[in-house]
């Protein structure tokens, strides 16, 4: 059964044209999940595949949620990632004291608030 996981062939993973008209990515739009940009900033700041998910975690929040300032539940990293509220600190501490977030402690009992720095050159809104 294993076995075939070694055989040679063409991938599934090759995109083509769809009826959409969408199809392979350029090489200029440097995505992996989130912008290349982000995963260079942020990883050779933290330590672990913990801490880098919840990098990883962080921006998909910020885009979801289309806000420079998101709440980081400490249940939803556990049921959604498996991933404990130390890891969690440990990232968010260092990704602050790197200078790419900014933490708020909002009142007792609410989730940290994570703010995001922006880019050098980036518009105001």
């Amino acid at each position: 059964m294993t076995e075939d996981l070694w055989i040679e062939g063409p991938d599934d993973l090759t995109l083509e044209p769809t009826s959409r008209g969408r199809g392979r990515a350029s090489n200029s739009a440097r995505h992996i999940g989130c912008p290349l940009s982000w995963f260079v900033q942020v990883f050779p700041v933290l330590r672990g595949k913990n801490e880098l998910a919840v990098a990883l975690y962080l921006y998909r929040l910020r885009t979801i949620q289309r806000s420079r300032t998101v709440r980081v539940s400490n249940v939803r990293l556990l049921t959604e990632l498996g991933i404990d509220r130390f890891a969690k600190y440990r990232a968010l501490r260092r990704l602050a004291a790197a200078g790419i977030i900014t933490l708020k402690r909002p009142s007792a009992g609410r989730s940290l608030e994570v703010i995001f720095k922006r880019k050098r050159g980036s518009r105001t809104a």
